[in-house]
């Protein structure tokens, strides 16, 4: 350990003259290499954030844009849907009062061939009384045998 340390008290002005010429170049290469890089980098990445909020800011747009258009394509729709249901509805109603009055007509056929029914059944007993009548008529006319 003595023989390391003696030859470093040996060797100290030309280590040092070593160590400051390879912290010069150090200093050399960082702010002529690296600062520029990393500047460079760093106006790169600004770039690309620039370029990234650009897109965000065009894809809002965009969204936006395609959810006005999809409102009022819904809207339109909405609207168009409503008065078709209207017109089924009306329609429902036109019908629905046209077999109520078909109903109608019908109970008042079934009461009129109700109340032909009975007039016949008169008739016929009526008819079956004027024959019987008839009958008799020609049976007291008749000449006694």
């Amino acid at each position: 350990m003595r023989k390391i340390w003696r030859w470093t008290q040996d060797n100290a002005g030309p280590i040092t003259v070593t160590l400051a010429v390879l912290g010069g170049f150090a200093a050399i290469i960082q702010f002529s290499v690296v600062r520029p890089m990393q500047q460079g980098f760093t106006v790169v990445n600004q770039r690309i954030d620039d370029q990234i909020r650009y897109i965000d800011q065009r894809f809002d747009d965009q969204d936006r844009s395609i959810n006005q258009r999809f409102d009022a394509q819904d809207r339109s729709i909405n609207q168009r849907f409503d008065a078709v249901n209207q017109r089924f509805d009306a329609q429902d109603k036109y019908i629905n009062q046209r077999f109520d009055a078909q109903d109608s007509r019908i109970e008042d056929l079934v009461r009129d061939v109700s109340e032909l029914r009975k007039l016949n059944d008169r008739v016929i007993r009526n008819e079956t009384r004027i024959d019987t009548l008839i009958e008799q008529l020609q049976t007291a006319d008749a000449p006694a045998p």
